[in-house]
Parts: C-alpha cells; structure tokens; sequence
C-alpha cells in the first residue's frame, strides 16, 4: 500500500502547488516495475502500478508538470547488503553504492530526462526485454534457480 499510495496521495495534493510554480514529480519506483523479479511478486506489481500511474498522470498534466520517473537497480544499502553477505557469502555483483545511484539520479533530473535507470546499464535488459523477453526471463530463472531458491526453501 505504502509503495502505491504514498506517492500518489502526496503528489495529489501537490498538484495545485505545482502548478502555479511549473514545478516537477520525481518517482522512484525501481527496477522491479519493469522485470518480474523471483521473490517479489507484490513488490514488483506495486511498483510497476506506481510506473503506470505516474505514466498516465504525465500525460495528463503536461506540459504544467513535468514527472520523472527513477527505476533504481539494487542499490547497496544497510537494508540490502547484509541479506546478501548472509545469503550468499559476498555482496551481490549487480549493487551499486549509494552516493552513485543519488548522483545519476540528480543528473538525469538536471538534464530533464523523462526516465532514470540507474545504473545506466539496466535500460539496455528493458530493450532486450522488449525486443525479445524469453531471454530475460531465462536468465531469471537461471539465477532464482540456481542462486535464490535454495535460500527460501520451506520444511
């Protein structure tokens, strides 16, 4: 609910302000909008809900109101790296520090960008998603299979 309705009740009421001030929405909805990710179903579906609203609001504002929408990959947080050193013995490959992910963010919002990936990397598996989206969900059941389902196996 937080995922979803946090941002569209705030940018409700802030839509009269931002009006009158050409004032911008920035989302940050996350990676998991656009790749269905083993694990987080309910993540995924509140994310990518958040991706589909915001997506119909900007047409619907424009051109009063400008909305970026951010998808962060796995950002390597107090939150996320101590679930993969105990999982996995290491860090997770794909994370990336924090202060990297908040100054492409700012940087694509300063350059008036529409959307955000960030790591920059991660739009190139939306357009082989698009393009050809067996092979992203191949390799998505390669690593649930191989990395992540041992770990949440039930007695």
């Amino acid at each position: 609910d937080i995922n979803f309705w946090g941002s569209t009740y705030m940018t409700y009421f802030a839509i009269p302000h931002l009006r009158k001030t050409k004032g911008k929405v920035v989302v940050i909805t996350s990676g998991a909008a656009n790749i269905a990710l083993p694990v987080a179903s309910v993540y995924s579906a509140s994310k990518a809900a958040l991706l589909r609203f915001f997506e119909t609001l900007r047409v619907e504002l424009n051109p009063d109101i400008e909305i970026t929408i951010v998808f962060p990959g796995v950002v390597a947080t107090d939150m996320t790296t101590p679930c993969y050193i105990e999982n996995y013995g290491s860090d997770f490959i794909f994370t990336e520090p924090v202060s990297r992910c908040a100054k492409g963010i700012f940087n694509g919002i300063c350059r008036g960008e529409t959307y955000i990936e960030e790591p920059s990397w991660m739009k190139w598996i939306y357009v082989i998603k698009n393009v050809c989206p067996e092979i992203v969900e191949y390799v998505l059941k390669y690593l649930y299979f191989r990395y992540l389902k041992p770990s949440f196996k039930r007695n």
